[in-house]
């Protein structure tokens, strides 16, 4: 990843945490530490789940468990139409 796709990654996690810290700080003025505290895990869920999916790499088309696929079920339709 070249600086620039790191710099637009950058803005884009601050452009999403920022609603969440803005929400949170007036939870913190009127709610219940409860509420805060669910408010807080549905954020880190949602923040780890955003860093979990830039690490997952994308399967290339040409993979060999697809050929393995594709050719398993060539096989059973040609069984199939027997």
């Amino acid at each position: 990843m070249n600086t620039f796709d790191r710099l637009w990654t950058a803005l884009a996690i601050v452009l999403m945490i920022l609603p969440f810290v803005a929400v949170g700080y007036e939870l913190m003025k009127r709610e219940s530490p409860l509420t805060i505290a669910v408010f807080a895990l549905m954020g880190a869920l949602l923040v780890g789940t955003f860093v979990l999916g830039m690490r997952v790499k994308p399967e290339s088309p040409g993979d060999s468990q697809d050929v393995e696929v594709e050719s398993a079920q060539a096989h059973s339709s040609v069984e199939t139409h027997r």
